[in-house]
């Protein structure tokens, strides 16, 4: 431990991990050794601290009283840890109001606070902070004032400062809104469309980006909102395409709150099903691994419908207006968009450990120099068993929403049974496609399911190594890319 200071970060690393009962040592003995290091140092212990999480959070908060500096009340401010009122009042005639300090004046809780971050709105430089600390405030005096702001701000001030609206929660920003789409500056429109949704709880359907203003000027909003689902056009017998209007999103993807000190208010992002947060979806970042992680399972909840759906999945073979209406009670508990239906076999095996999933190590060896390793869903789940190699290598993965090793074998025996007897039972999964080019070096493609209905039915065909029928939602501008992999999948 006395050679902390010396330890690269690999080693820093393999101490973290260390029995908890060692960790909030080792966090005060890095406290002991912050007030004397050199910069450098001080960055090498910064490390070992976040490592460390909350055992250390006792200690940051005293270093923090001890020396107040920016870098130190970054790290507080992140871990969303209150800075004791005094020495706020310290920081801030020390430090002035810079990012990190009005990070901190939002998570005070202090209200008194909120004239002076209100002020700041018309620095264009802190503006969407401030925003965002008088909403953690819930300082609603300042909701006009904010979302007037809009009209003389662009780029991520903007974003901030809808966001900011967003985590408000007050419908008084609403009137300002709608004037900024009918009187504002020709600028994109979709973080003033999102926080609308959000403040209104109406989700018009978009024909085109552009029309967001349109949209929003011709709603009557003097009714409440009622879910359709239209525009269904038939393509091929497996694929057609059809549109939700106004639907109710309880299987929705939706941006996280922003944590303290962000440098971006939309990040990562959450799958919902129903009104539980599933799993972790990450950011949109193109050079950023992909992620899907477990956040819970929960008790099952029965999807909208679910005789019906159980009777369109029984063994479909062809996609029709039909099939869209008999699953009308479940696409209307999606979120508003435009989405392809497509009717699929594909290969899927079940994948208990981490070697054997593409999340882990078999694709990572694939990358050259590779010295991370990326998340995998930390759950059993299902995948193509293998590749589509190329430029940009392609691979399927299929997250369960509800845990495989609690299904019934009983069910699992009778699926299996009657695909044994050639019938090919569905499952329904909501899926989408992901390009990225990993640390701007290794492109990438994962397609992803997540399982709606049918995990009995997905264990019974991983079994019998038989190809599993699917049919797949797919939201937006991934339809295209998602059928062009299943439709190519090797078989």
């Amino acid at each position: 431990m006395d050679d902390l200071l010396a330890a690269d970060h690999s080693k820093l690393d393999v101490l973290a991990a260390g029995p908890s009962s060692e960790r909030a040592a080792l966090a005060v003995r890095a406290g002991e050794l912050y007030p004397a290091a050199n910069d450098d140092q001080r960055r090498h212990l910064h490390y070992l601290l976040y490592l460390l999480g909350t055992d250390s959070d006792p200690v940051l908060l005293d270093l923090l009283t001890q020396l107040r500096t920016a870098r130190l009340l970054e790290d507080v401010v992140r871990r969303g840890l209150p800075v004791p009122e005094p020495v706020l009042d310290q920081l801030i005639k020390e430090l002035g109001y810079q990012p990190p300090v009005i990070d901190a004046a939002g998570v005070s809780g202090a209200r008194r606070r909120a004239k002076a971050l209100g002020a700041l709105l018309e620095d264009d430089d802190l503006c969407g902070r401030a925003a965002l600390a008088l909403a953690r405030l819930g300082a609603r005096e300042w909701t006009v004032p904010i979302a007037r702001r809009l009209f003389a701000s662009a780029g991520l001030m903007h974003t901030f400062l809808a966001v900011a609206l967003e985590e408000m929660g007050d419908p008084a920003a609403v009137p300002v809104l709608l004037d900024w789409l009918a009187n504002g500056p020709e600028q994109p429109a979709w973080d003033v469309h999102r926080a609308l949704v959000r403040l209104t709880g109406r989700s018009p359907l978009l024909p085109a980006p552009d029309d967001i203003r349109r949209v929003w000027a011709a709603l009557d909003r003097t009714a409440g909102p009622v879910p359709e689902v239209r525009d269904v056009v038939p393509d091929s017998p497996s694929a057609l395409r059809f549109s939700v209007d106004e639907g109710r999103a309880r299987v929705r993807v939706e941006f996280d709150a922003p944590s303290p000190g962000p440098t971006w208010p939309r990040w990562d992002q959450t799958l919902y099903i129903g009104d539980r947060a599933r799993f972790g979806v990450g950011s949109g970042c193109e050079t950023c691994e992909t992620m899907l992680h477990l956040l819970g399972f929960g008790p099952a909840e029965a999807l909208a419908g679910a005789d019906r759906i159980r009777e369109v999945l029984a063994g479909p073979r062809e996609l029709t207006t039909a099939t869209v209406r008999a699953l009308e009670p479940l696409l209307q508990e999606l979120e508003t968009g435009h989405y392809r239906m497509l009717l699929a076999d594909l290969p899927l095996e079940r994948v208990r450990t981490a070697e054997r999933s593409w999340w882990w190590l078999r694709r990572t060896g694939t990358r050259s120099a590779w010295e991370g390793d990326p998340d995998w869903p930390g759950i059993e789940h299902f995948q193509a068993p293998r590749s589509i190699p190329g430029e940009m290598p392609a691979y399927g993965s299929v997250v369960p929403s509800q845990p495989l090793d609690a299904l019934d074998p009983v069910t699992v025996g009778r699926y299996a049974e009657a695909i044994a007897r050639g019938e090919r039972p569905a499952a329904l999964l909501l899926a989408w496609a992901e390009d990225r080019y990993i640390s701007a070096e290794w492109p990438e493609r994962f397609v992803l399911g997540v399982v709606l209905d049918g995990h009995h039915r997905l264990a019974a065909y991983a079994a019998a190594g038989v190809p599993a029928r699917l049919v797949l939602l797919v939201q937006g501008e991934s339809g295209e890319t998602v059928e062009d992999f299943v439709r190519g999948y090797p078989g």
